[in-house]
């Protein structure tokens, strides 16, 4: 086998139905991208990726500038931004069908660690765009590479990892998990040759030298994703109580036993033994976001190895009798495990239905979504209700960057737009003699009485559907008479959340 693996270095041969799966998870991710509407991060990373920089409040610049070309290549349109995380999604499905291979799985191991990607949470994932699916991607490439490295393959191939590492934290920083665990792995899994190979430490000082301008303009702004990551880590106890739901349902609500599998069979069986630093790195890559209070889904890529893993134990399983009516059962799990996850995450429903659901409410971010062209069309109303000599004067202030990137992408005829909010707060503060403002959705500070004589409600944001999302019922303001300069008063209207 070891010998195999470092003649195919770079096969990427899959049996067909594997290619059929992938086609049909891009396919069906397609088909339902324009639904709804653009979730707030996603317009807020097109905003971002047209004010380039080597780095932003909340993340690396590749998610951004990614989301940006999109738009200038395809247009303004919640499609254009989801085609990237379609693909990416997809080819994961492809990665954990070739880890599979990898770890000595048969054909139809591989083509079952594709159906078992294809209807976890990579398909949820890949509706939106946002820095997850590349992430997500990153880890996948990354321990297919390392799965074939601790066979025996080529050493040389420790530059692509390097690589590969390098790009992803151009993206994320969780990939910093994924290097802990497996430097842990390869320590108690006595991968001494591994260790001491110069190509290993080349790898790493690659991976560095790619991530070094994100970790200038981090040094250069004051480390500003260390003050992300402490607020993030103010709800420690709310992000540790979903890890486990988490893992349940990415996995796959039925299918969630076959990662156990190859939990199991990567740190115990015997023909498993060149592969158990993999295996290793998974727990320590939780266990640290555990420790570090970050969210849920931080190591949640490690999961690929052990669905691939996983897919040979099933694989066994079906071997031992009873083909049939175990393949149908494994069958009406994925189909079950599919259906559920795209029942919660896609736009499947129409629009009225799934308002008068109770999906909403469960699921946030598919909520976030719904009502942007209404909230658009209100701000609009407002500025065009004041008088032409007030609009010659008027900003746009809003609570939250999604607010504001809505209105950069979908207004029409507004006043320039501004927010304290994230990456936004770098792009202000506004002209001197802007001094009517018209001021969206929360305040931040609460107290706007420090910053402006007098401000007025003047409408409410409605969806017109009722779902609860991040915008519905706030208000839209009219305030006038500054109390200071914008520059002296800007420092207090920054947020970082």
């Amino acid at each position: 086998m070891m010998s195999d693996t470092t003649q195919r270095t770079w096969s990427f041969a899959v049996p067909w139905p594997v290619v059929l799966v992938a086609g049909l998870m891009v396919a069906l991710l397609l088909a339902f991208s324009g639904a709804y509407g653009f979730h707030g991060d996603e317009m807020y990373y097109v905003v971002a990726g047209r004010h380039p920089a080597f780095g932003y409040v909340d993340q690396p610049p590749l998610t951004p500038l990614l989301s940006a070309a999109s738009v200038g290549v395809l247009g303004v349109s919640p499609t254009a931004v989801r085609v990237l995380p379609a693909v990416e999604m997809t080819l994961v499905v492809v990665l954990v069908a070739l880890i599979s291979r990898d770890l000595g799985g048969s054909r139809r191991s591989q083509f079952l660690a594709a159906v078992t990607a294809a209807v976890s949470g990579y398909l949820a994932a890949g509706h939106l765009d946002t820095t997850t699916e590349f992430d997500l991607l990153a880890w996948a490439f990354i321990l297919w590479l390392i799965v074939r490295l601790l066979a025996g393959a080529d050493r040389r191939l420790w530059l692509v990892v390097g690589l590969a590492a390098g790009i992803g934290l151009e993206n994320k920083d969780t990939l910093l998990f994924l290097g802990a665990g497996l430097a842990v792995g390869l320590v108690l899994a006595r991968r001494w040759d591994i260790v001491r190979s110069g190509w290993v430490w080349a790898a790493v000082g690659i991976a560095l030298l790619l991530w070094a301008p994100n970790l200038a303009w981090q040094a250069t702004n004051g480390w500003p994703q260390l003050t992300m990551a402490s607020r993030i880590a103010g709800y420690a106890a709310d992000n540790r109580a979903q890890i486990v739901p988490l893992l349940w349902l990415f996995t796959g609500p039925l299918l969630f036993p076959v990662t156990v599998a190859g939990v199991v069979w990567v740190l115990r069986a015997r023909d498993a033994a060149p592969w158990r630093a993999t295996g290793i790195a998974g727990p320590v890559a939780l266990g640290l976001v555990v420790v570090t209070g970050g969210k849920a889904y931080y190591a949640i890529g490690s999961v690929a190895v052990f669905m691939a893993a996983g897919s040979i134990a099933v694989d066994r399983w079906l071997a031992h009798g009873h083909a049939l009516l175990k393949g149908a059962s494994f069958t009406v799990a994925a189909a079950v495990s599919g259906a559920f996850l795209a029942y919660l995450t896609l736009p499947i429903l129409p629009v009225a239905a799934y308002a008068a659901s109770s999906l909403p409410s469960a699921v946030p971010d598919t909520a976030n979504q719904v009502g942007w062209p209404a909230f658009v069309s209100t701000v609009e109303g407002v500025v065009a209700a004041l008088p032409a000599p007030e609009r010659a004067r008027t900003v746009i202030l809003t609570n939250s960057y999604s607010e504001a990137s809505a209105l950069v992408l979908l207004g029409s005829g507004l006043p320039p737009i501004y927010s304290g909010h994230n990456a936004y707060w770098a792009w202000g503060p506004p002209s001197a003699h802007r001094t009517v403002v018209v001021h969206v959705g929360d305040w931040r500070p609460t107290d706007w009485s420090s910053f402006f004589v007098g401000c007025h409600d003047v409408a409410q944001i409605d969806n017109g559907l009722g779902i609860p999302n991040g915008e519905q019922g706030k208000a839209v303001s009219v305030c006038t008479g500054l109390r200071a300069s914008w520059t002296t008063m800007w420092p207090g209207l920054r947020t970082i959340s």
